[in-house]
């Protein structure tokens, strides 16, 4: 045998019997744990099968099966495999319970658990996981870890519950942690830029989208790199680059998909589709939208499923494909139905009062910590003075709590003058005034300001049978169904009983009739464990243009509210659970006649009549009964 086949011979029996070293020296099942959580981001079905196969050796040690199974629910959550990933984080659960383990371990532990419910859109276990993680993290001092669990929660804030100015207070204090720390990452900027660009704090967002970049480049974190570029690039594109931006951001979606970060991939192929929509490109923009959908496996991503679904609504709005539009709608009704918020606040209210409590027990902590410094420093300086410093400060903060006090007061005011104490929605004498400060025009793309009235249907029925209890119960979750399916900037109202508005700004025919379908499915939707929610619960909506012929000059808005009132009664009368729009185009007639018989004056072609339920029948004025 040849000197050098001798030596390669004896250089492969060394590593074999380093490898077999390696694998005696490690606990059972210990090589897959580190490699399922080394596919787990990467490859997550590899990553399943690696854990699978780990928890089917024997001899397992329950910190093994544990870490197995907490890599197992997170995989199997981030492939789609929803029925994997909650049996596993039960199956952790139980072992907690059966062998606590120290507050590290554990920590670690229900970390995995809520991401992989959060990343199903199981928001309401998601967040008592991290509240239970929180705990742990307080337990075992861990900054790195609180600042994980704060991250986590202003995650939800942000993109699961819309509250955009809660999520900002947790990203900063998560930030305040980790600038104590020394330990820069980039995933919180970039969440945080995230936060800022749902808020339209375009600014505050291309910074922290920026300083994500410069860390993941240091770092070495490709997937968070080309997440932070492709979120700049769409905010910074302007109409002279938006083909090169578009072309840019094509390639990081190539480049994320070869990452096999599909999530992100599917993110910058919304961010493209959006863009596509701004610049007349509406076959492209659906198209790039229907390719992020596809990108997100079944059961997981909910919010970004969403998303996509709502980024194809658009596009086929501007195409004029109604018929498409509806089908989408349906789709996103299926989603958000399955995925009902009911419960997540008090779960939320609970986390955020754990949280607030342990800021102000270190707070106090710390000022504890000042006044002794401050006494000893004091006590050189004589007697008399430190007496008139401790008078001084007790009057300073007496009257900085008479200060706060009174604003608190002044809020309180202006809150109960302004806000419905039922449902939490602006009252309708705020309402008016807002619709009031709006003004009226119309832009050069034709869209203009529309006012949305709301009715329940059968309020008064489901009232008697139920109870006013249950009244109440219907009225605030189709309030809140109302609010969470609104932009920032609308107007959502309780405008009397049963009845809601919606205003909106910068709508043109289309865009208000998709309006109407979100507000007519998210109403319906909003039942949930209510009372009596056996019976079908639906709305009827009417909305008119404001100003609602293009060429009237000084309109009023109560114009737009009569005519808005007038559809609602024949999408009363037309069934119930449908909306009828009324959109002037030529201001021949006048705002009374159009009221007086629309199809007279929609057959002469000065306005158009649209609805979910064609034809539209409509009862002359006289014949008008009270709606229920």
């Amino acid at each position: 045998m040849p000197v050098s086949a001798r030596l390669f011979l004896l250089v492969l029996v060394l590593v074999l019997a380093a490898g077999c070293a390696r694998a005696l020296a490690s606990p059972p099942g210990e090589v897959e744990v580190q490699r399922c959580f080394e596919l787990r981001d990467a490859n997550p079905s590899a990553a399943v099968a690696v854990a699978e196969r780990g928890l089917a050796a024997s001899a397992l040690d329950t910190e093994v099966r544990i870490k197995l199974l907490a890599c197992l629910g997170r995989s199997a959550a981030l492939a789609g495999q929803a029925d994997v990933a909650e049996a596993a984080v039960a199956r952790v659960d139980d072992l907690l319970a059966e062998q606590p383990m120290p507050p590290e371990f554990t920590l670690r532990a229900l970390s995995n658990s809520g991401a992989a419910l959060h990343t199903l859109g199981r928001i309401r276990p998601a967040l008592e996981y991290y509240a239970r993680a929180y705990e742990a993290a307080k337990r075992s001092e861990s900054d790195v870890a609180q600042v994980a669990m704060l991250s986590n929660v202003a995650s939800i804030h942000s993109e699961a519950l819309d509250a955009y100015p809660q999520a900002e207070s947790y990203y900063a204090r998560a930030a305040e942690v980790q600038r104590r720390l020394g330990e820069p990452d980039a995933l919180l900027p970039y969440n945080r830029g995230s936060n800022y660009r749902r808020m339209g704090r375009t600014v505050d967002a291309q910074a922290s989208f920026a300083e994500a970049e410069r860390l993941a480049r240091a770092g070495g974190h490709e997937v968070v790199l080309q997440r932070a570029r492709a979120e700049r690039l769409a905010l910074v594109a302007t109409t002279r680059d938006a083909d090169r931006v578009r072309a840019e951001l094509d390639e990081i979606a190539e480049r994320q998909r070869a990452l096999q970060d599909a999530t992100g991939a599917a993110t910058t192929l919304l961010r493209l589709s959006q863009l596509s929509l701004r610049h007349d490109d509406a076959a492209g923009a659906l198209a790039q939208a229907r390719r992020a959908q596809d990108l997100l496996p079944q059961g997981a991503f909910a919010i970004e499923r969403r998303e996509a679904l709502l980024a194809q609504l658009a596009a086929l709005g501007a195409l004029g494909q109604y018929q498409a539009a509806l089908a989408v709608s349906e789709q996103l009704r299926a989603l958000e139905a399955s995925h009902l918020r009911g419960g997540e606040l008090d779960v939320l209210a609970s986390l955020q009062a754990k949280l607030q409590d342990t800021r102000s027990t270190e707070e106090l902590q710390r000022l504890r910590e000042e006044r002794r410094i401050e006494a000893m420093q004091m006590a050189h300086a004589g007697r008399l003075r430190n007496a008139a410093l401790v008078v001084v400060g007790a009057l300073a903060l007496l009257v900085a709590a008479f200060v706060w006090y009174q604003r608190g007061v002044t809020a309180r005011l202006h809150r109960l003058s302004t806000v419905d104490g039922l449902t939490g929605l602006l009252n309708r004498r705020a309402a008016s005034r807002q619709l009031e400060r709006a003004a009226p025009g119309v832009d050069a793309g034709g869209r203009r300001n529309v006012v949305f009235l709301i009715d329940i249907d059968h309020f008064k029925t489901r009232n008697d049978r139920h109870g006013h209890a249950a009244g109440d119960a219907v009225l605030k979750a189709v309030a809140h169904g109302l609010r969470a399916c609104s932009r920032p900037g609308d107007v959502v109202a309780r405008w009397g009983g049963e009845e809601f508005l919606v205003g909106c700004a910068g709508l043109d025919l289309a865009g208000a009739s998709l309006v109407a379908e979100r507000l007519r499915i998210a109403a319906a939707s909003a039942t949930g464990d209510l009372p009596g929610s056996g019976d079908a619960l639906s709305v009827s909506i009417g909305f008119a243009s404001h100003p609602f012929f293009p060429d009237t000059a000084g309109a009023d808005w109560q114009d737009a509210l009569s005519l808005a009132d007038r559809a609602l009664y024949a999408a009363k009368h037309g069934g119930r659970d449908a909306w009828v729009g009324l959109w002037g185009w030529r201001g021949d007639a006048t705002v009374a006649d159009v009221a007086a018989d629309p199809a007279l004056h929609a057959a002469r072609g000065d306005i158009e009549v649209v609805a979910s339920r064609p034809p539209v029948r409509w009862l002359p004025p006289s014949a008008v009964q009270p709606r229920s």
